[in-house]
């Protein structure tokens, strides 16, 4: 029995899977939606699609067993975040005990991310395999209409596939790859971890298949566009180590007008002060005038999902956003609000919904990070790191129903002062809740009784431009043109109210001055984890050596995880994650190598 399930978890490839029946159990079903009769005309297929989003869009929802968007695995514990109150359930991916006590390869943590991803390849295939049959009824009047509504779902289903494997290859590094829908006739349990490279070729395929036959901006940007596309496709050519199929690639979509920053206030609730950087995500959709963010995630709180619709939320908030409510200083803010005091609503309700929804303090940024953005002395400038873009100021409600800052001794309780308990290595629960905290992802609840849940129902960016420039950049930087670098990196600047950098700036820093803007502009946002793999195993370059980009910024900038005896400091400690323990057990046809380190 054991053998059966773990064959079933296999590289969890059994996602919508079709199977041979003995010919007494057919049936038409006429009830149930199976994938026989969903993948039939172009409805069907396009119903597959949004499913296909569903699945992505789990990065941002929490996993399972740990009160952490999945978003963070890829994130946290790097150069500029740290686990805050991650616990020593989560503790594995962020590096926070000793490095032998990190190495346990049966994490469901591992596991579950693993799943998930492959559930979307798998997926993916089903819908790119099906798509080839001659009896699907495509629609459109013309035949030059059918054909292209049929591009666009396998072009939508080759992203998704490339997207995944994007995932898989920077989380875990060489991994099966799989472009076949598995049935029952081809299912294997003597799967081979696929080189990198290889696997890059044919996310490449995929990726310039969906530019190929996806707008460059697509009706709404809540649907994939071959701007998205784009974005990642050079972002594959600069991690190969070609950095002009990088500018070949990205040059369309930077140069385009139909995406740009946004330099004035905007959207359904501007922010007060004005501040177009933290308005791009209160408002992420073309339909609200936004024009920098490429791709978001439709969220719909409960009491306003339609009949047959589950709501969806996210977790990015609780995940980046500090445990304000629980400090010892902070909690004695809001004490005098009327729903308080009458007993209407809790404490904790009234606290968050003041604050911006609840947060939880499992990454935080580092202490570097925070330092970053005094770059040229500009900390009191750049609007990334004032409010409303960072959290620096604790509200409360008076006993008269009035907003207004908490200060405690004539001061914000907010500190970013560097702890004895955030120094001690043989602490994992560190819970410094009065870390500054980003507020890209704040939520309030417009239910005042939800006031203190975790979950936020907001509509969330997934990828803005702001971060296709940043890549632009460093392939321009990387063939050598540094003032064409230094025109993007001061794009974004510009937008951020700092001082330009000049082309001796970015000689003198080189690739550090571009991870290190890349941080002040997307922290909390940016999957941080992939980039600093991506630049670190540059030219065959060793992830795991002591004094690539990942360690040795780590050290520098993280006073939290690269402290001596952490691990940053030691070849020893691996950065991929491990391949899930029961998946090497489950492939028993043919023996699958573990990650050096585990």
């Amino acid at each position: 029995m054991k053998k059966i399930i773990c064959c079933l978890i296999t590289v969890a490839l059994l996602a919508l899977n079709g199977c041979e029946e003995s010919a007494f159990l057919k049936e038409e079903p006429r009830d149930n939606i199976y994938s026989e009769n969903l993948l039939v005309d172009h409805q069907g297929f396009q119903s597959m699609i949004t499913s296909l989003q569903g699945l992505m869009r789990k990065e941002y929802s929490r996993h399972p067993s740990i009160p952490i968007a999945l978003n963070g695995v890829f994130g946290g514990g790097a150069d500029n975040t740290w686990g805050n109150n991650i616990g020593t359930t989560g503790d594995r991916f962020n590096f926070m005990l000793q490095p032998l006590n990190i190495r346990r390869t049966d994490n469901d943590l591992f596991k579950d991310i693993f799943e998930w991803l492959y559930q979307i390849v798998n997926t993916s295939n089903m819908v790119i395999s099906r798509a080839g049959n001659s009896s699907v009824h495509w629609g459109g009047t013309t035949d030059s209409e059918a054909e292209a509504n049929r591009n666009s779902i396998v072009a939508q289903a080759r992203f998704f596939r490339a997207w995944a494997y994007r995932h898989l290859t920077y989380a875990y590094g060489a991994v099966p790859l799989s472009t076949e829908e598995i049935t029952g006739e081809n299912y294997r349990t003597d799967w081979e971890r696929t080189p990198v490279s290889e696997i890059r070729e044919t996310m490449a395929a995929d990726f310039q298949f969906a530019i190929d036959h996806l707008p460059l901006r697509a009706v709404n940007n809540n649907y994939l566009s071959a701007a998205v596309a784009r974005h990642y496709l050079g972002e594959i050519y600069l991690a190969e180590g070609n950095p002009a199929k990088t500018i070949e690639a990205l040059k369309p979509l930077v140069e385009s007008s139909e995406y740009v920053l946004m330099t004035t206030s905007f959207g359904t609730s501007p922010a007060t002060p004005a501040c177009p950087f933290i308005d791009v995500f209160k408002s992420p959709s073309y339909k609200d005038g936004n024009r920098e963010v490429l791709y978001y995630f439709t969220n719909a709180e409960p009491l306003e999902a339609t009949a047959g619709v589950a709501p969806q939320d996210g977790w990015m908030k609780s995940t980046y956003k500090s445990y304000y409510s629980n400090d010892g200083i902070c909690k004695l803010s809001n004490l005098g609000a009327p729903e308080y005091t009458s007993g209407k609503l809790t404490y904790n309700q009234v606290f968050w919904l003041n604050n911006g929804g609840k947060g939880t303090a499992r990454l935080s940024p580092s202490p570097g990070a925070l330092r970053l953005y005094n770059y040229k002395g500009m900390g009191e400038q750049d609007i990334r790191v004032k409010e409303p873009a960072m959290l620096w100021t604790i509200w409360e409600k008076n006993a008269e129903g009035q907003i207004q800052p908490f200060l405690y001794n004539d001061k914000t309780p907010i500190d970013s002062t560097i702890t004895a308990l955030m120094l001690d290595i043989t602490k994992t629960q560190i819970a410094n809740y009065k870390w500054p905290s980003v507020r890209k992802w704040d939520y309030t609840q417009k239910v005042e009784s939800s006031g203190d849940i975790d979950a936020n129902y907001n509509d969330l960016p997934y990828l803005r431009i702001a971060d296709t420039y940043l890549l632009y950049a460093e392939a321009q930087f990387k063939t050598g043109n540094n003032a064409e670098a230094i025109k993007w990196i001061n794009t974004i600047r510009n937008r951020a109210g700092v001082v330009e950098v000049a082309e001796s700036d970015l000689a003198a820093g080189g690739l550090d001055l571009i991870l290190d803007e890349r941080s002040r502009e997307l922290l909390c946002e940016e999957e941080r984890r992939h980039t600093l793999i991506r630049v670190s195993q540059e030219n065959g370059g060793d992830e795991r050596a002591v004094d690539n980009y990942f360690k040795r910024r780590t050290r520098q900038l993280n006073q939290v995880l690269g402290i001596s005896g952490r691990g940053m400091d030691t070849p020893d400690l691996p950065v991929l994650l491990p391949i899930p323990n029961l998946i090497i057990e489950s492939n028993f046809g043919k023996p699958m190598a573990q990650n050096p380190g585990y």
